[in-house]
């Protein structure tokens, strides 16, 4: 990218290049070739999506980087694998769903917060802080009596993140 001039999006998407368009959607000198980035990526959702799936952490962190990246479209499939996906695929839907800090997702989030698993309802609620919405705020105050230590503490956590008035 350096010398060579702005990043050709037509050539990544060709050769399903998805880090390449990662770095071309950050690409901060031309926001057309940034948007034109995410729009590429946009159609890679479904490989994306899946890569969350993978145990190489730079690829993980590629995929929830294109994710908030994408936006809405991504948002929309998180929500859903939240909703139904399995238990890992719901707790990287809950991650990235805090990433993308789009109030949209609180009320899912705060739906999901019934699942028996303490490491999703950690997550949840730590995404919960990260968005910052007040209309998510009833949900982390009571995961604060949440039995399981690592839920309350990621809930004492978000309410410092919510600020002084969610105390």
């Amino acid at each position: 990218m350096g010398l060579l001039g702005p990043p050709n999006v037509a050539k990544l998407e060709a050769r399903g290049k998805i880090d390449g368009l990662v770095r071309a959607a950050k690409y901060k000198k031309d926001p057309a070739v940034a948007a034109d980035a995410r729009r590429a990526l946009t159609g890679f959702l479904d490989t994306i999506i899946q890569r969350l799936e993978s145990k190489n952490l730079a690829h993980l962190q590629t995929a929830r980087e294109a994710l908030v990246l994408i936006g809405e479209p991504a948002r929309d499939r998180l929500i859903f694998i939240l909703q139904q996906g399995h238990l890992h695929r719901r707790q990287d839907a809950a991650h990235v769903l805090g990433l993308m800090g789009d109030p949209v997702a609180v009320k899912p989030l705060c739906v999901a917060m019934h699942n028996p698993d303490p490491l999703l309802r950690a997550i949840i609620v730590e995404a919960l802080g990260k968005i910052g919405d007040p209309s998510g705020l009833d949900t982390v105050r009571k995961a604060l009596g949440d039995p399981d230590r690592a839920v309350a503490d990621a809930a004492r956590k978000a309410i410092k993140k919510l600020g002084p008035a969610s105390a």
